[in-house]
């Protein structure tokens, strides 16, 4: 049997991870990493409000085999570029301290299709600096998962990512061979993906990018 620490589960990804693992019989324990309360249906959920601030204090009892890091905000939800940071780098880079600190198996991350450290791009340069930093900590395993635009149904409420899910819902199908990775992809797949590779990718390091996403 498998431990589990999610952190970001409130997420299109997350909540869709959090799913599938309560389904997946080798958890037997998933600890949940959160700001706030959620609701609980499953015992095998461990949830903890946390004040990210202080993860680097955070423990989790007993062994930790998994670790699925969904975290991820936007520059308007955070109001500047500081605070994103904080959150898609800091945040996520503290939790990869951890994972090694408690001997975690496998550290799997949900990144971004086109994170580059050397990008013009702001949000891709992040997502490509913390994917460097991840890599340079000494994880055993280390899997990075850069979707294109996530489709599914948000909690919360995007104007701008809604307009562009309808376009791709229009436009997808003609995103096929060398294009294929930056066809939209649903969120439970990518959940999917991250599931089954933690269960049976033997890899010490791996990118999937978009396209080998929707394979699963």
């Amino acid at each position: 049997m498998k431990t589990a620490v999610i952190a970001g589960a409130t997420g299109l990804v997350g909540s869709e991870l959090l799913s599938q693992l309560v389904k997946e019989e080798t958890y037997d324990k998933i600890h949940v990493i959160l700001r706030k309360e959620i609701e609980i249906t499953s015992p095998k959920v461990i949830p903890h409000i946390l004040d990210f601030e202080k993860l680097n204090e955070f423990q989790i009892p007993g062994s930790v085999h998994h670790i699925f890091c969904t975290l991820g905000t936007t520059i308007k939800k955070a109001g500047t570029k500081d605070n994103f940071r904080k959150v898609d780098f800091d945040y996520v880079l503290e939790l990869g301290k951890k994972a090694r600190e408690w001997k975690v198996e496998k550290f799997l991350i949900v990144s971004a299709l086109g994170s580059n450290s050397r990008s013009a791009i702001f949000y891709n340069r992040i997502k490509g600096e913390v994917e460097n930093a991840l890599k340079e900590i000494g994880l055993p395993q280390l899997f990075i998962f850069r979707p294109s635009l996530l489709m599914g149904k948000r909690k919360e409420h995007r104007a701008g990512e809604k307009t562009a899910i309808a376009v791709y819902k229009i436009i997808n199908p003609l995103f096929i061979g060398k294009l294929r990775k930056y066809k939209g992809i649903q969120a439970d797949r990518v959940a999917r993906a991250m599931v089954q590779t933690a269960l049976k990718n033997k890899e010490q390091f791996k990118i999937l990018e978009s396209n080998e996403l929707q394979n699963f």
